[in-house]
């Protein structure tokens, strides 16, 4: 299987595992139980935890991975990416051990106000003549 279609594969499955997810959370919101396929770790609780806690943070992210352009992820969750344990990461993307550190670098810069979460459009300058 290619890279992109492995990518798109684990979107796949994590997408399918947040919208089973989403009705629970809705309904108990004290209950967070995630589905056997990351298993009780806790890691990996706290992880989804913290992404979910943003929203629109985990399709930010899974379009970021699809698309391969971390530029897609804005400020806010960017600020939850950078507070996700490094442990979490690896178990998250166990196919692309190249992602989580560049995610977490971009992040890093945008939080530090280093880089710009959208490109801003260059600005016409007119002569005064």
């Amino acid at each position: 299987m290619s890279q992109a279609g492995v990518k798109f594969s684990i979107a796949l499955i994590l997408a399918c595992v947040f919208i089973v997810i989403a009705p629970g959370l809705a309904a108990e919101p004290a209950a967070l139980e995630f589905p056997p396929l990351f298993g009780n770790d806790p890691d990996v609780v706290k992880c989804l935890s913290t992404l979910q806690s943003v929203k629109g943070c985990v399709q930010e992210i899974i379009t970021s991975f699809l698309s391969l352009q971390v530029k897609l992820i804005g400020p806010a969750c960017c600020v939850a990416v950078n507070e996700v344990d490094d442990k979490c990461w690896p178990k998250l993307f166990p196919f692309d051990p190249f992602f989580p550190p560049l995610l977490k670098n971009y992040c890093t810069k945008v939080v530090s106000g280093g880089a710009s979460p959208t490109p801003t459009p260059p600005t016409k300058v007119l002569n005064g003549n």
